[in-house]
Order: structure tokens, then C-alpha cells, then sequence
């Protein structure tokens, strides 16, 4: 799904990123800040909400009785630097795991790939792609992938302004006796 958001692109950087991951209750999950465009991809008993929120991101993975909550933002709350943010986590019997990648290039290839990621994930219904008004290649998207028992997104944050492409990969083990 494709979204032209109402709201011009504020800057933003890679470096001012920030990645937190806080669990909760399902019936209360932790909040996020207000978002731009979301997007529920309902999985059986559980949904994986996408949410942009400007140049970032929030992923909420919601069950029977869990909710996690991924922010990658400019002042995620509890938030650490992208490079300092764990690789894997274990948390309330969830197995979760999280990447992220900085690419500096130029503004030309930030647009190139905002139009191939349009052209991509425009159709799917598991993908969300806002695009800000008045800067060509300013986009945030998203796309759930579920596979089985393992959940994953991956997000793409382009700042053309500063030519950075910052690529997030997310996944999480949906074990039976942690989200029942």
C-alpha cells in the first residue's frame, strides 16, 4: 500500500536513529509515538502492526497474551544507537532478532530505489510505503514477510538530502508457549 503523506519531510540522518524493543501485555502493549500511516497484517491469532512515523519506524508484533513493540526513530525511547543495538534478544520466551545497515550513496540512487521500492511493494498487502511531499526519494517503507512460525519485516529509511539508505531486518521465533 502506497501513502503520500500530507506532511513535508523534516531532516533527518542515520546517525540520529535510535532502536528500542519493549514487550507488554497483549490488551495494553507499550505505546508508540503517534504515527503518520500504519498498516495490520493480520496473522491467524496474532497482527503485526506497521507504523511510520516520519523518518522511522514502530513494528508491533500483538498475540493472544504478548505484545512486542520495535521503535527505530529519532529518540526511540530507552533507545540505543543502531550499531549498539543487540543482534538477538530473548525476551518474555520470544526469540528476537534485528539488523540494521547504513548505506551512504548518492541522492540519485536514494530515488532510484524510492521508485523501484513504489513500483515493488505498491500491490502488496503486507507492505506499507509512505512518501513525503516536496523532497523526490524521501520514503519510509515497510513489508511483513511471515514464514511459519518465524515473523519478519524489513524496513527501508531514505534520506536522499544526505544520500543514506538505512535497511533494517527484523524477525520473530513465534513460539507456541510464548504468545498462547
Amino acid at each position: 500500500m502506497r501513502r503520500r503523506l500530507e506532511i513535508p519531510f523534516r531532516d533527518a540522518a542515520a546517525d540520529d536513529l535510535a532502536w528500542s524493543l519493549r514487550a507488554g501485555d497483549a490488551a495494553r502493549p507499550p505505546a508508540v509515538p503517534d504515527a503518520l500511516a500504519r498498516l495490520d497484517v493480520p496473522l491467524g491469532d496474532r497482527v503485526l502492526r506497521l507504523e511510520v512515523l516520519g523518518a522511522s519506524h514502530a513494528a508491533t508484533l500483538v498475540a493472544p497474551a504478548r505484545a512486542l513493540v520495535e521503535v527505530v526513530a529519532c529518540g526511540a525511547p530507552e533507545g540505543r544507537a543502531l550499531p549498539d543495538a543487540p543482534g538477538t534478544v530473548e525476551l518474555d520466551g520470544l526469540r528476537y532478532a534485528f539488523d540494521a545497515t547504513v548505506e551512504r550513496t548518492t541522492a540519485d540512487e536514494v530515488r532510484a530505489l524510492a521508485g523501484r521500492l513504489a513500483h515493488e511493494l505498491d500491490a502488496d498487502p503486507h507492505a506499507l510505503v509512505a512518501e513525503f511531499p516536496g523532497l523526490p526519494g524521501a520514503v519510509t517503507a515497510l513489508r511483513a514477510t511471515p514464514e511459519g512460525d518465524v515473523l519478519r519485516w524489513r524496513t527501508w529509511h531514505l534520506y536522499p538530502e544526505r544520500g543514506e539508505i538505512v535497511r533494517t531486518d527484523s524477525a520473530v521465533t513465534a513460539l507456541v508457549e510464548a504468545i498462547a
